[in-house]
């Protein structure tokens, strides 16, 4: 359906509010019930010990961070032959942070149909972008996750990296594509099958563009730029552990991030709830931090990592009717 420029945005619909506000009741539960755990006030104090400037430079850093990684989405859409502007390029990718809290990051995918509705862009380069990013991210966040252990894991990381990008190739063949494209040709001509079908076509459509991208060069710039975001990050949480008299090396903060990162997304959770939270305070128990500083830390870092870009994702995609539109289907 067309966009007409000026139109009013929607409000968010109600099965959005819903799962949004049950999102934020679990993962408040999650945080009251272990901070009762460790000791509420020893958590509260702990907080407490942060100086006020702290809420400030983290999401500074995070900023950065996706400043970076928006930089990256650019050079992926000029990688696949549709440049766009930076202005509605940046609506379209802030808007995407809505979705951040989406199981493994998937629900970005919908600036694909952002780019096809907006600018005309087959909404296989969004998603293939999309992909792209994942791997990338992936692939960075196993090199920090190696530096950080000193080369002890190495060769198993190297052997899994391997063996995914192995698979990526594989699956995104030329021979492979054609191959499940005549397979798709021959389903049933069904009313019932066309969804389906419509669906697959154009998920083989981004393995296609996802190819492009996991060529050597798109692939060491995205893992590079991905590799320096964990790495700040890493930063904001070594700083934050310092404050609370718990220092930390850079390596053992970028172990924790890492795997808090891992842990979540293989969960297959909404932003990981539970697992992430386990994962970063066991690491940073394991590294000799109280658990009631690790509670804290792992707190202010969730918050300036999901919620606030979350936030920021929601105020942008509320001005696009589109939008809440493709989040309300």
């Amino acid at each position: 359906m067309a966009v007409r420029p000026g139109s009013a945005p929607p409000a968010a619909t109600p099965p959005m509010r819903k799962r949004w506000f049950l999102g934020l009741v679990v993962t408040l539960a999650l945080y009251l019930g272990l901070s009762i755990w460790f000791g509420f006030a020893d958590v509260v104090r702990s907080l407490g010990a942060l100086p006020w400037w702290c809420w400030l430079l983290v999401p500074a850093l995070v900023a950065t961070g996706y400043l970076l990684l928006f930089q990256r989405w650019q050079f992926y859409l000029r990688q696949l032959g549709h440049p766009l502007a930076w202005r509605p390029s940046s609506r379209i990718y802030v808007a995407g942070l809505a979705l951040v809290a989406a199981p493994g990051r998937s629900g970005e995918a919908l600036r694909g149909l952002w780019l096809q509705r907006r600018h005309g862009i087959p909404m296989q380069v969004g998603v293939g972008v999309t992909l792209a990013e994942r791997v990338a991210d992936l692939a960075g966040a196993l090199l920090v996750l190696a530096w950080g252990l000193g080369g002890r894991i190495l060769p198993a990381l190297a052997a899994g990296g391997a063996t995914l990008g192995l698979g990526a190739w594989l699956l995104t063949h030329p021979a492979a594509l054609r191959r499940l494209e005549a397979f798709l040709d021959r389903l049933p001509a069904h009313r019932r099958w066309h969804g389906l079908t419509r669906l697959l076509r154009e998920a083989l459509g981004a393995m296609g563009r996802l190819r492009r991208l996991l060529r050597p060069w798109p692939l060491l710039v995205g893992t590079a730029l991905a590799a320096l975001v964990w790495l700040i990050e890493a930063s904001a949480l070594m700083g934050l552990l310092q404050l609370q008299g718990d220092p930390l090396a850079l390596t053992q903060a970028a172990v924790i991030r890492t795997a808090m990162a891992l842990g979540g997304v293989l969960s297959f959770l909404p932003a990981g709830v539970g697992t992430a939270e386990a994962t970063a305070i066991g690491l940073a128990v394991a590294f000799g931090v109280d658990r009631p500083t690790a509670l804290a830390v792992t707190l202010v870092l969730r918050v300036c990592t999901v919620l606030l870009p979350t936030a920021v994702g929601l105020v942008v995609l509320g001005r696009h009717r589109d939008g809440g539109e493709a989040m309300a289907a």
